[in-house]
């Protein structure tokens, strides 16, 4: 007994797939109603296609968040988000520079955006409006509210408008009251109750206008102040809240076109600047650029596969016939899309993914079974037999390969990171269809085209397989994997070393504003933290209910505030703090438990709610996605669990939001390399009925990616001097375990074909480079050119995702396919087709002559 009936397996040949036998029937079927298929077909495109153009209706900017549910950072958010929402991630900057923002035409303009503003504000659509101008305004009325008060009291009761006016005429005479307010402070006092309101509001916004903001004649706290004017005095903030009402998705691109007509109206085009930044706005602009760029990227993939099709095919007809069916298919997916989209999350991203994954797996699947097709006829065989063949033999390739996909976009649906499953619906969408349209279609309109399918071409009917330059650089390469196959292997292992090193060491950011496009948010973002630091913009945040015995009605008590003065202390002192904002120190600077009652209401509703949530806000000293951040907000943390007493405190905010994401894609990524490998693994063992190939082809995915991945950073990292995004890896590992494996499977599968005709293993592989090169290195250079279009994206995340990518895809339908895949299967031998049995020996019935 040999070595191979020891193992329970046959010598030399594979057992038969169990499917060849549906398959068969359903190309049968299609062969025989070809126009029945293509009928169905254009009913089902005519049908979808209003659908398809709703498709934008669904799609959401949400699914963007790096916010990973049950996380101490996800309580944060939510209560932010209940408790106040006016300094939630809703919150959107407009920033505005001037060589000196307290001049009067940036007041006027000032003004003029609050004043519009305030008409979405009484609709509903905006919560809250800061500004420099109220700011000041509101501290004049304070102020004249005050002294009428006193003119009131000094006065007596009975004393009429002008008897009132006149001490403040004496007060003013006296130096108890500005010259500057000399005119606010009669009308104040000459305002009866009714009017007094308006009034007061009226004579101070004159009053804010006409004083020197410099030397302003009414007390502002500096420190109020340096939050809405920077101490360069260079930029001002006006910070808007949208209402929940506004949508999941705000109108962050009125904000700028309302600064860009107030700089029209006040004649600082060209002297001022207004830029609208924050969250909503990074997410806002990425998400309109990625759009923006995709027809570009669409256009650049249909010109780069148009141009491989031709050499391809040398013929018009099917490159034309190939590329529209895609496109129809297409249609088909993203009316699928438009029907998901309204149970499920999806963004702009999911239809980017959707679309190039379906170009360039259409493209594949498609020349793989017009070119068994043009075989098949080369063989002898009639028009209906050669599409019916065709179907079988390429489609048990296309199916496999599609299943592949489908595992590893599956698979991401069962991740924790939100922006990771709105990718898994794209491909799990759009693959099916496209395979259906590949087993379906494409057969449907061989048969009615016949050899007409060729036309408008070169030699479109030529054995294209076994002769030209392609064909003999194949021969000779097979003949090197075969001949030198263990140093082929080691070669490969010992390249892979290094590659994986760089892999595990290269540098990685989730920085939003680091990997967003050169956009207007940027450029606002920017402004910011040269003007204020780094940690305006993106604070860590102290959340959580306070005692009970320490709040009564939104108002801290005594007990309260000295709990939070303390905890406000001890963050304060922690190495890295710049500063720390709570309701005992509102802006920087603490004051004493009987002034926090005269804090106007709108500071003490930022930092303590009514159902008695304490917001506290660290700013911290360095950009928060460093290390040194991230070391600072650790200390802060140990701080904040250190103080019990204060209350039930959770510790939020851009920072820690980044490092629970870190640690959750980290485990999401193990899990899909999991998930996908287990999913792979087990039907590709039912399917080819091997234990060996599944994992031989898995590993070699997985050196592709390593390849890849280090390549990707060497480029960005080493010479463009830019961090690889931290999702980069399990991005690649979801799309090329599924479109990757693609040329594997169309060589094994070719493999396993000519052996069930009795070669050999070593002989079959041989064949099978040769027979299967053109179809695979088109296909490849197919998949790189659709998904590397993604690096002429403005987004640095697509610029890195499409270059990874089309390397990984090229490497594996090239170097990896062509060399060390063939050298590991001789070697392995008959090994490869090792699966074990229950009785030694058992051949599977249907290898059996």
């Amino acid at each position: 007994m040999n070595t191979s009936e020891l193992l329970g397996m046959p010598p030399e040949r594979p057992t038969a797939r169990t499917w060849l036998g549906p398959l068969q029937r359903a190309a049968e079927l299609i062969a025989r109603r070809p126009k029945t298929v293509l009928a169905a077909w254009l009913l089902v495109i005519a049908a979808c296609t209003p659908f398809a153009f709703q498709l934008d209706s669904v799609l959401t900017q949400q699914g963007a968040s790096k916010v990973v549910p049950s996380t101490s950072s996800a309580a944060v958010e939510q209560m932010i988000e209940q408790d106040f929402p006016q300094r939630s991630q809703r919150q959107t900057l407009l920033v505005i520079t001037a060589p000196d923002v307290r001049n009067d035409q940036v007041k006027r303009m000032l003004a003029g955006t609050v004043d519009r503003l305030a008409e979405r504000v009484e609709r509903g659509e905006i919560d809250q409006v800061d500004s420099p101008m109220g700011l000041y305004q509101d501290a004049v009325v304070r102020y004249l509210t005050v002294l009428r008060q006193q003119i009131t009291t000094q006065a007596g009761p009975t004393a009429g408008a002008t008897a009132r006016q006149a001490v403040v005429d004496q007060a003013v005479v006296a130096g108890q009251v500005p010259g500057e307010l000399a005119d606010a402070a009669r009308a104040a006092v000459a305002a009866s109750d009714a009017t007094v309101a308006s009034e007061l509001a009226s004579a101070a916004r004159t009053v804010t206008f006409d004083a020197d903001w410099a030397d302003f004649p009414v007390p502002v706290p500096a420190e109020a102040v340096n939050q809405l004017i920077s101490p360069s005095r260079r930029a001002a903030l006006v910070p808007v809240s949208f209402a929940k009402s506004a949508g999941a998705n705000p109108d962050v691109a009125s904000l700028r076109q309302l600064g860009e007509r107030m700089l029209a109206d006040n004649n600082l085009a060209g002297v001022a600047e207004v830029h609208v930044t924050g969250e909503l706005a990074l997410i806002d602009d990425t998400y309109a650029q990625a759009e923006a760029d995709n027809a570009i990227m669409e256009l650049a993939a249909y010109g780069i596969i148009t141009v491989i099709l031709l050499l391809f095919f040398r013929a018009v007809v099917p490159t034309l016939v190939t590329l529209v069916s895609i496109g129809l298919a297409m249609n088909v997916s993203q009316a699928a899309l438009f029907s998901l989209g309204h149970a499920v999350t999806l963004t702009q991203f999911t239809v980017t993914i959707m679309t190039f994954v379906m170009l360039g797996a259409g493209v594949d699947y498609s020349m793989l079974l017009s070119s068994r097709y043009r075989q098949e006829r080369l063989a002898g065989r009639s028009v209906h037999d050669a599409a019916v063949h065709a179907t079988v033999h390429a489609g048990e390739s296309v199916l496999l390969a599609g299943g592949a996909v489908a595992v590893a976009f599956g698979a991401t649906l069962l991740s924790p990171v939100d922006w990771i499953p709105p990718l898994g619906y794209g491909g799990l969408v759009g693959i099916p269809i496209i395979m259906s349209a590949a087993l379906t279609l494409t057969p449907a309109l061989l048969v009615l085209l016949g050899d007409r399918f060729f036309a408008l071409g070169r030699n479109s009917l030529g054995d294209m397989e076994s002769t030209g330059i392609l064909s003999r650089y194949l021969r000779r390469v097979s003949t090197v994997a075969k001949s030198r196959r263990y140093a082929v292997a080691a070669l490969f292992l010992v390249i892979t070393m290094p590659f994986a090193w760089i892999t595990a060491t290269h540098d990685s950011t989730a920085d939003p504003v680091e990997l967003s496009p050169d956009n207007d948010s940027k450029h606002g973002f920017e402004t910011v933290a040269a003007e204020w630091g780094p940690g305006m913009l993106l604070p860590t945040l102290v959340t959580g209910p306070i005692a009970p015995d320490q709040h009564k009605d939104g108002e801290v008590t005594e007990a309260g505030y000295q709990g939070l003065a303390d905890l406000g202390e001890r963050i304060a002192k922690v190495p890295g703090v710049a500063e720390v904002d709570s309701i005992t120190r509102p802006f920087g600077i603490p004051v004493p438990f009987r002034d926090v009652a005269t804090l106007p209401k709108t500071v003490r509703q930022d930092f303590v709610s009514e159902s008695g949530i304490a917001r506290i806000v660290v700013k911290l000293s360095d950009e928060p996605y460093s290390d040194a951040a991230v070391d600072t907000v650790a200390r802060v943390e140990r701080v904040v669990a250190e103080t019990g007493e204060v209350g039930q405190l959770q510790v939020g905010g851009a920072t820690r939001v980044d490092t629970q994401y870190d640690d959750a894609l980290r485990s999401s990524f193990w899990q899909m390399i999991a998930l996908v490998s287990g999913g792979v693994f087990v039907m590709l063992l039912f399917a080819l009925r091997s234990v060996v190939i599944p994992l031989h082809l898995i590993a070699t995915i997985m050196m592709s990616n390593i390849w890849a991945l280090a390549i990707t950073a060497l480029i960005f990292d080493t010479v463009l001097g830019i961090a690889i995004i931290n999702d980069l890896p399990i991005f690649l590992i979801i799309l090329m375990m599924g479109l990757g494996m693609d040329y594997e499977i169309f060589l094994v599968t070719r493999v396993k074909d000519l052996m069930r005709g009795g070669l050999s293993t070593m002989d079959a592989t041989m064949q099978a480079v040769i027979d299967t090169g053109r179809v695979i290195t088109s296909a490849g250079l197919v998949m790189a050119g659709s998904l590397g279009t993604m690096v002429l994206s403005s987004t640095v995340m697509l610029q890195q995702y499409g270059t990874s990518l089309a390397i990984a895809v090229l490497l594996d339908a090239t170097l990896i396919r062509m060399l060390f895949v063939p050298a590991t299967l001789v070697i392995f031998d008959h090994y490869n087709w090792w699966l074990p049995t229950r009785r030694r020996g058992r051949r599977d019935p249907a290898t059996a002559k």
